[in-house]
């Protein structure tokens, strides 16, 4: 693992030291699966926060003061750790997760994670083409971290994938 994980001491007692070392792993193999460079993923921050942080964090980057589930900071977008940061909101993740356990949440938030990697080199999904090319981003850098592959509203209807695992 190569790139630096913070926890937020609200959160830190869910967090098992496990997903922590798995999420590090996803970060670095989807991210160089989306291109990026050893020395660009030592400087890569992932944050793993609860509720109150996320509305924060939301709130002053996109005038949301909601809970999400994933936020990236391009470099110099308010990220301290250079390259980029990621956000994950560990409530959010709980509630979202389809299986209530550990392992449910780590699956959870791997699927944020590649999803947050693909935003930071530079795909969006507000536009349909954007969005194609996002997922299929996603789906790369999914397959190669070893992460089921998402599903998403923005995906190809064509897809027809299922969260149960990389096709």
């Amino acid at each position: 693992m190569i790139v630096r994980i913070q926890v937020d001491r609200d959160v830190a007692p869910a967090v098992g030291r496990e997903t922590l070392r798995r999420l590090g792993e996803i970060v670095t193999r989807a991210g160089r699966r989306l291109g990026l460079t050893s020395t660009v993923l030592r400087s890569l921050g992932l944050r793993i926060v609860g509720d109150a942080a996320m509305i924060e964090l939301h709130r002053r980057h996109l005038g949301h003061a909601r809970p999400t589930d994933v936020l990236s900071f391009p470099a110099g977008d308010d990220a301290p750790f250079g390259a980029g940061d990621v956000a994950i909101d560990w409530d959010q993740v709980q509630r979202q997760a389809v299986d209530a356990s550990p392992a449910g949440w780590c699956d959870e938030a791997a699927q944020l994670v590649v999803h947050a990697m693909a935003h930071l080199v530079g795909h969006d999904h507000g536009r349909r083409p954007d969005a194609r090319r996002m997922f299929r981003a996603e789906r790369r850098a999914a397959r190669s971290a070893a992460v089921a592959v998402p599903v998403r509203p923005y995906a190809p209807a064509a897809s027809s994938v299922s969260r149960g695992g990389a096709p």
